[in-house]
């Protein structure tokens, strides 16, 4: 027998490939002032709370909806500086799929090339900021749930509330969790008033539990340091009216750019699919896809999240066309039956040992190349590089010599706030990112 086995190898080689792609220059316009933000806390041994970054909000309270996140960056950076931040990113971005990944059904290397679309979809959103971890707990937490409508055990829904005790302190994104549990409902309840055909439908009861699991994790958002004050985070972020205007991320997604074309090969790859199998999407499908690719052609910050959803339901789709194709192929060409049988009695009579050599061959140079990757994008030179065109680096080396005696205020660009926040953490600025914030 080999150790390692066709549907273990697909999942280890695209889960190696999707660490390469996520390893990258650790920039980030936002990542500044949150790593000057988990300094504070971590220095102080308090959550910081009270704006001192800037002139213009200074003394005003701050829900600081992602300190925890804060925290783990400070202290990456503080242990292994850019090269911890990037590794961060990438280990965020590989568990994330990786739990899409067992979320589907068909032929490993179906769901392997699936996954890299996925991957390439969620790669925009990729950065060291504390979103990523919402990627991570959106992943876990549809997987525990898929686990329980697949197996009907309680325990998988037992994990989900405490995930949200988490996610109140890691990011304010926890909203994603409390509409993706809503959308499951929803399309549970869908099925049941429409009387759709299938076997697996959950019962009220079991619709209930769901219910009553969604409800606990709103609630237990509430234990963090800022009390009901996080269920306002959502609202005080959307409430910014220029957000779609002036921040990228927040904009409508603009087709014309390659980056984000992999969004458009998912949309419509799935309704390509859905068209050929004649197939309805049962509803815990159906209502969270529709809602998370809503959400992503308003705002290009929710690539992640919608191939979070939209992964599993693409790779079970066309596992149903490549099957039904198959099947016909076979009855009308005899000779690819013929083929088949020979490819699979040529499969079981390579030797073992060499098909062993082979595969942890193969891993051992994706993983060489990883490693290669993450020392390439966190060269010191490449850095400052990359720090000298996106922020103004000699303006921050020719503040520091001047003479400090004065106080001087700032006028800033909104995108170089963070940068400026942590490099003359003694001098405010006029805004930085905290879009919260600053209204």
């Amino acid at each position: 027998m080999p150790w390692i086995k066709e549907e273990k190898l697909y999942p280890i080689l695209v889960l190696i490939l999707i660490f390469i792609m996520a390893v990258r220059l650790p920039m980030d316009t936002d990542m500044w002032w949150h790593l000057r933000a988990g300094e504070e806390t971590l220095t102080s041994g308090q959550v910081y709370r009270i704006d001192t970054f800037s002139s213009t909000r200074a003394g005003q309270s701050w829900i600081n909806h992602s300190w925890l996140s804060q925290v783990v960056m400070a202290f990456l950076f503080r242990m292994g500086g850019f090269p911890a931040l990037s590794i961060w990113v990438a280990a965020c971005a590989v568990f994330s799929m990786g739990m899409v990944y067992l979320q589907m059904n068909g032929h490993p290397l179906l769901r392997s090339a699936v996954l890299i679309l996925a991957a390439m979809v969620s790669s925009v959103v990729w950065s060291p900021r504390p979103q990523v971890m919402s990627l991570v707990l959106l992943g876990l937490m549809s997987w525990l749930l898929f686990s329980f409508r697949k197996n009907r055990d309680w325990k998988y829904l037992a994990g989900i509330p405490f995930l949200f005790v988490l996610w109140g302190n890691l990011h304010g994104g926890y909203v994603l969790g409390l509409i993706y549990l809503g959308a499951f409902i929803a399309g549970e309840v869908l099925e049941k008033v429409l009387f759709w055909e299938g076997a697996g439908r959950l019962s009220w009861k079991e619709i209930g539990l769901v219910a009553g699991t969604m409800a606990l994790g709103f609630i237990l958002v509430l234990v963090n340091p800022f009390g009901w004050e996080m269920w306002k985070v959502p609202f005080n972020t959307i409430g910014v009216e220029t957000l779609q205007n002036l921040i990228d991320e927040w904009s409508s997604p603009d087709f014309h750019q390659a980056f984000q074309q992999p969004f458009l090969w998912l949309l419509l790859g799935l309704l390509a699919a859905l068209s050929i199998t004649g197939q309805p999407l049962r509803g815990y499908r159906l209502v969270p896809v529709v809602i998370f690719a809503w959400a992503a052609l308003v705002a290009r910050r929710n690539f992640g999240p919608f191939a979070i959803v939209c992964g599993p339901v693409l790779a079970d789709q066309l596992d149903i066309v490549l099957k039904d194709w198959a099947k016909k192929a076979r009855r009308s060409i005899p000779a690819i039956e013929s083929f088949l049988q020979s490819a699979e009695e040529n499969k079981k009579s390579f030797n073992t040992a060499v098909r062993n050599i082979l595969n942890v061959t193969l891993i051992s140079l994706l993983c060489a190349a990883a490693v290669i990757k993450t020392i390439q994008v966190n060269d010191s030179e490449l850095i400052s590089q990359a720090e000298e065109e996106m922020f103004p680096v000699g303006a921050v080396e020719w503040i520091k010599n001047q003479d400090q005696s004065q106080p001087l205020k700032i006028f800033n660009d909104y995108n170089w706030g963070g940068y400026l926040v942590y490099h003359l953490p003694d001098l405010p600025v006029f805004v930085d990112g905290r879009t919260d914030l600053f209204g």
